[in-house]
């Protein structure tokens, strides 16, 4: 079939539409008249058809390719304006070949790629995927206030049964128009025709109002069910592995249709579009309920933590959170590709990045802004921190050179091909979300530790304890920061958590392990690991997404956790941990026979000890200040001796001239003459007794020493040792701290039957075989250590006179106590008499600080439990009365909130039964009667009353639904008291037995 000039024209004109947006004026005016007037297409559909016939009737042949006959034509010259042409004022001469006006095109266009080369012409697409994006988005946009009006309207005429059937078809008001459709629903894809009616405001509203979600904000033919897209939401967010693209697949293999990429193109956008109707309707019932103030949700992120009761016992951290950055929900950055290498051999930096651009942002608190992060950045902060640490610093934070995530950090080479390459996460104590950031193409940078500090404070103010894997050198940050002054002010306290705090020096697990610290109670700090073990499933979906699309995937995931996994183990978490503080507590008299056994008359002796062994373990760190000082003076009388002795030689010896010799050329190596040797010699000697006069002058030395003295000879066997001294020195601060290390978790003495109550919540991170584990693998990485220290110690001792006892590997790992370490008696200081050094005790003194951390959890857990179910009563109250207040003015939201009091006390019948067995327990010491809190916003006023057996009919009683759950939990927890029991009967025969021993 050939194709006149007007066919092509009329190609042409689209090629004018594509490059409307980079189109001038006139060619945009020439455009919409082209593509406005309906006469002119019809006229070059009818004249396409006519000049075919004339031409194939003047040449008496046809052409099977029209092209070829354009060919045979060649070019011809056209004096004629586009413009007049197409409006009537001018008359273009057509020729019975034609392309006359295809030929005025290419005139305007001189960029078209047309040609009469007997082939189809090939035409630039000047869109690009950003645009469409944005336009997208923008029309969307436009038309959200009638989508979300809809879906609410849609969801309040079907009730519960929304979800269940398919799309409703509703015919109500007058029909304007029809849309047909093609819906892939649950189990089959069909077409369906949609009524836009007048009372619907775009025809994405009407399209929702039937319970679909369109793909195109304006001329959609295509669309999903509302449920299909809420089964995905569940299904992706309990399973994050289930990502668009196989869900799409399993919908296809459903349907029995082959899976086309575009269907999931279109899924994604009918799902970004559902998110957004999902954020619409919550932000519409926020305002209704007066929580749309800015950081809402932060400060009411957990109730046991936020909602305060009057009358409370003050606590020393008025709120335990956790942070720590994570590397595994990186996304790659797509880039221009560029050449191997540059000039000098080495990889090029990266180009501008070419990815789906995606301007759209997440609502909320949750995320910090890179803004808000920058304030701490690289910049500002090298103005701040030092680029040496000082010794201040060094002699309070011993871990300072074990942790590079602060100053060296801030050096280090960004990522290249990722973009972001991480996040920083805070939780609660409780597992409730907090903040979180974006790491940008970096390292766990100190400038997220900041930033999350700083919001943190901003929302909760006094009171706050951080734990964080490097909290001992995260405080020095803190302190130097420009945050600094306010952190203190605020009582603000960075600290390790359990689980990483056995990775740090000894020294510091003194000063801030969780055992140790005050008012810490039986926390572990380490929410973050167990949330980032959940959150690392996200991986595979996050790594090739857009930023917003990243951002939405995580933000989503950390809320549905929240509501539906933290939520309801929160109440499982406090009432185990009062088990096991109560279970801790029961070995108060077994420690008191220990202390009358060991006589020890007081618990502040245990106080001193720990202070005791933080002093001997800080000493072993560098050298006594006498002994440096001493062996520095005989060092320097040692280096002035050899001078005089080179300068005497030197003045002794005769000196022969050869007169040739002087007159001959030199050549080579130039060598000194003996004028110049005498010179540097004796410029030697007067810096050497410069020396030595300095160190007269600040050891106060009146007399100087010579080798008969007997300071000189005990300098000069100080001297010898030093070495020795220093390998001995490190090999016994390794192994003290392996040996207290193996001795707290159990590891050491593997043939006795140790049972140490953990710190550790039973319901979160037991000392089993992960914590084992963890602390396995820091071991074998200090063992490593140890063995370097050991075979410098092995060859210092060789070179000692007379020779020193050698150390084998074998006879390191199996000291388990101090008593067993014989050379630490030929070291400087023999501890191994020492109270605290002795098994029995040491064993008394831990069990002291365990028992003293279960008081605090009690008396912590006490005051949760009472604003855990005070917050129940008030927050079930205030969302039934909004709901009737709001029910006369719209009963459409009225129903949104209804379903958000569903949602959020899911679990209250749970958590009343779990507290009511738990007050049942004799040893209970708190109340579970709800108390009268501080901020008075729950409370309902006597207006707005509820009668609660109003929404009796619309509550669904799930009480059978969750009994057998209720059954299983007895059974397991009946299991685990059993289990505890014994182990604490075993702890109770072992300090029986260490007592017998130390008897």
């Amino acid at each position: 079939m050939t194709r006149s000039s007007f066919g092509r024209a009329t190609t042409s004109s689209k090629k004018i539409r594509t490059r409307s947006t980079q189109s001038t004026p006139t060619a945009r005016v020439i455009e919409n008249k082209l593509l406005s007037s309906q006469g002119i297409r019809e006229n070059i559909a009818r004249s396409n058809a006519v000049r075919r016939q004339q031409c194939n009737n003047s040449l008496g042949h046809s052409y099977e390719n029209f092209e070829d006959h354009l060919h045979d034509m060649g070019p011809f010259e056209s004096e004629h304006d586009l413009q007049d042409v197409v409006d009537g004022s001018a008359t273009l001469d057509m020729s019975h070949a034609g392309g006359e006006f295809e030929h005025l095109l290419a005139e305007c266009y001189e960029d078209d790629e047309v040609t009469h080369r007997g082939s189809k012409p090939k035409y630039k697409d000047y869109r690009t995927r950003r645009d469409r994006t944005e336009r997208r988005t923008e029309g969307f946009a436009r038309q959200m206030e009638g989508i979300t009006e809809a879906y609410i309207e849609w969801a309040n005429r079907l009730g519960d049964s929304a979800l269940v059937q398919g799309p409703v078809l509703s015919d109500d008001g007058d029909v304007e128009s029809c849309i047909t459709l093609r819906v892939m629903d649950a189990y089959h894809t069909y077409s369906l025709s949609v009524n836009v009616c007048k009372e619907d405001v775009n025809v994405p509203a009407a399209i929702v109002r039937h319970g679909l979600l369109p793909t195109a904000p304006l001329k959609p033919h295509s669309a999903f069910s509302i449920r299909v897209m809420e089964l995905f939401r569940i299904s992706h967010l309990r399973c994050p592995h289930m990502t668009v693209e196989p869900f799409v697949k399993t919908l296809c293999d459903l349907h029995r249709i082959p899976f086309r990429q575009y269907l999931a193109q279109q899924f994604t956008i009918a799902y970004d579009l559902y998110s957004e109707i999902r954020i619409n309707v919550q932000t519409r019932v926020n305002v209704a309920l007066g929580r749309d103030a800015d950081k809402w949700r932060l400060k009411n992120a957990c109730p046991a933590c936020t909602y305060k009761l009057e009358q409370e016992d003050d606590l020393i951290f008025q709120m335990l959170v956790t942070m720590d950055g994570n590397d595994s929900l990186k996304r790659l950055r797509c880039t221009a590709k560029g050449s191997a290498t540059d000039d000098e051999g080495q990889p090029p930096p990266l180009g501008e990045s070419r990815g789906r651009h995606d301007t759209r942002k997440i609502p909320g608190d949750r995320y910090l802004t890179r803004e808000e992060v920058d304030r701490w950045a690289k910049e500002s902060l090298a103005e701040i921190l030092p680029e040496d640490a000082s010794q201040e610093e060094v002699e309070e934070n011993p871990c300072a050179g074990r942790w590079t995530n602060m100053i060296n950090d801030i050096t280090a080479k960004m990522w290249g091909i990722f973009d972001e390459t991480g996040v920083f996460l805070a939780l609660c104590r409780h597992g409730f979300t907090l903040v979180i950031a974006d790491m940008i193409q970096s390292g766990e940078l100190s400038k997220y530790g900041l930033a999350v500090i700083c919001a943190l404070l901003d929302a909760f103010g006094k009171g706050l304890g951080a734990g964080y894997d490097i909290g001992c050198k995260f405080k020095t940050t803190v302190n130097q920061s420009e945050l600094g002054e306010r952190a203190r002010q605020l009582g603000f306290q960075a600290l390790v958590g359990a689980f990483h705090g056995h990775a740090h020096n000894r020294i510091c697990q003194l000063s801030h392990l969780a055992t140790y610290v005050k008012g810490l109670g039986l926390e572990d700090l380490e929410g973050c690991e167990r949330f980032f073990s959940k959150s690392n499933h996200l991986a595979a979906s996050v790594r090739y997404a857009t930023p917003f699309h990243r951002q939405q995937k995580i933000v989503q995931f950390m809320a549905h956790t929240d509501a539906f996994e933290t939520e309801q183990k929160s109440s499982e978490f406090l009432v185990n941990n009062y088990k096991q503080a109560l279970q801790i507590l029961d070995t108060r008299k077994a420690l008191e026979k220990t202390m009358a056994d060991q006589g020890i008359e007081s618990t502040d002796v245990f106080h001193q000890w720990l202070e005791e062994e933080k002093r001997y373990l800080t000493s072993l760190s560098k050298e006594p200040v006498e002994e440096t000082q001493e062996m520095a003076y005989y060092q320097a009388l040692v280096k002035h001796n050899d001078a005089n002795v080179k300068l005497a030689e030197i003045k002794s010896t005769w000196v022969v001239v050869d007169p040739n010799a002087a007159a001959a050329k030199t050549s080579g190596v130039k060598r000194s003459s003996p004028a110049i040797k005498l010179r540097h010699t004796r410029d030697l000697v007067e810096r050497t007794l410069l020396a030595v006069e300095e160190m007269e002058t600040q050891l106060g030395i009146v007399k100087r020493w010579t080798r008969e003295d007997d300071e000189w000879k005990a300098a000069a066997i100080m001297f010898g040792r030093r070495n020795y001294q220093r390998c001995l020195d490190d090999l016994e601060r390794l192994i003290v701290s392996r040996m207290f290390e193996l001795t707290k978790m159990n590891m050491s003495q593997t043939g006795a039957d140790f049972f140490f109550p953990c710190i550790v919540p039973i319901t979160h991170c037991t000392q089993g075989y992960k914590l084992r584990k963890h602390i396995g693998k820091a071991l074998k990485s200090r063992s490593q250590a140890i063995r370097t220290s050991l075979e410098r110690y092995n060859a210092a001792a060789a070179k000692m006179s007379p020779r020193r006892e050698t150390l084998s590997w074998d006879q390191v790992v199996e000291y388990a106590f101090l008593a067993d370490f014989d050379l630490l008696r030929d070291c400087r200081q023999d501890i191994s008499e020492r109270p605290w050094a002795r098994p029995s005790a040491r064993l008394a003194m831990d069990q002291y600080f365990k028992i003293q951390r279960a008081e605090e959890e009690i008396q912590r857990l006490n005051i949760e439990i009472k604003r855990v179910i005070t917050h129940m009563q008030d927050e079930e109250a205030f969302l039934s009365a909004k709901a009737i207040e709001v029910a006369g003015a719209n009963p459409s939201l009225a129903h949104q909130i209804l379903l958000y009091r569903e949602e959020r006390t899911r679990f209250y019948k749970i958590h009343r039964r779990r507290f009511q067995k738990l007050a049942r327990n004799p040893l209970f010491t708190g109340s579970i009667a709800p108390g009268v809190p501080i901020d008075k916003a729950l409370l309902v006023s006597d207006a707005m009353d509820v009668d609660e057996d109003h929404f009796d009919a619309s509550d669904v009683d799930k009480e059978r639904d969750m009994e057998e759950e209720q059954e299983e939990e007895e059974i397991w927890q009946t299991r685990v008291e059993e289990e505890e029991q014994g182990a604490v009967g075993a702890l109770a025969e072992t300090l029986d037995a260490f007592s017998i021993a130390a008897g």
